[in-house]
């Protein structure tokens, strides 16, 4: 009996071992991109069926504390960079990038698949510096950030954290808080940032196939209905 309940765990065990974390990266370069055009657009990149979808913003300063206003995102060759609403010498590098030249630039990333989790970046290309912010949290799909300022973040339900002179090509780590939203931004500082974001990674959550659903149904009430008869012939052996 013992042996029996052993095997009933272990394979339970087994089982919900299934329902792990499934890593996922999406290469958001030129190569990738569906873009719609003009100020306000979105990016969409696709890999194994899940979306991302990708805005930017910018601000009226760079001094940190300005309102977010729709901009253009625009994809390049070592990945993605931004064009303030007036596009002046956006055109041009180093100002085509994510920068904090003259405005503050944000990059908004947002999935939808329940339970997934942002855990990393990459920037393909720097100029100058490269250090950013990044924020994470949930909010309802498709939120638009006009009018919002980086302060309000926090009261937005988002966690902030800071990383220094990012190098090019090497994943970025980010703590696995759970959310939707990924914003990545120049930190504010006296130095002027240049970068391109070239890749995103996250995990989803692998889902419990029908089988293996029934299977741990099947077990569980085995293991309950075993446990019921032990008790009942327990009960009868005191009685006697």
């Amino acid at each position: 009996m013992k042996k029996l309940m052993t095997t009933i765990i272990i394979l339970n065990l087994g089982l919900a071992s299934t329902v792990s974390a499934n890593p996922i990266t999406w290469d958001v370069d030129s190569g990738s991109a569906i873009c719609s055009g003009g100020v306000g657009n979105s990016c969409v990149f696709n890999e194994n069926g899940h979306a991302l979808m990708a805005r930017a913003y910018s601000t009226t300063n760079n001094s940190g504390s300005g309102v977010f206003e729709k901009a253009t995102l625009t994809a390049w060759s070592g990945g993605l960079g931004v064009k303030n609403p007036d596009q002046n010498n956006e055109n041009s590098s180093p100002h085509h990038a994510l920068d904090d030249d003259g405005r503050d630039e944000l990059i908004v990333f947002e999935n939808s698949d329940p339970g997934f989790s942002f855990t990393g970046f990459e920037i393909g290309w720097r100029h100058n510096d490269s250090d950013l912010s990044v924020w994470i949290g949930s909010l309802t799909a498709g939120y638009d950030f006009t009018g919002v300022r980086f302060s309000d973040l926090s009261g937005l339900g988002f966690t902030n954290s800071y990383y220094g002179n990012v190098p090019i090509n090497t994943l970025n780590s980010l703590d696995q808080v759970p959310g939707n939203y990924l914003i990545i931004a120049p930190a504010s500082d006296s130095n002027s940032e240049y970068v391109k974001i070239s890749q995103i990674s996250g995990e989803l959550p692998n889902r419990v196939s029908e089988p293996n659903i029934l299977m741990l149904f099947v077990i569980s009430w085995l293991s309950l209905w075993i446990s019921r008869k032990r008790i009942v012939a327990g009960n009868a052996v005191c009685s006697l």
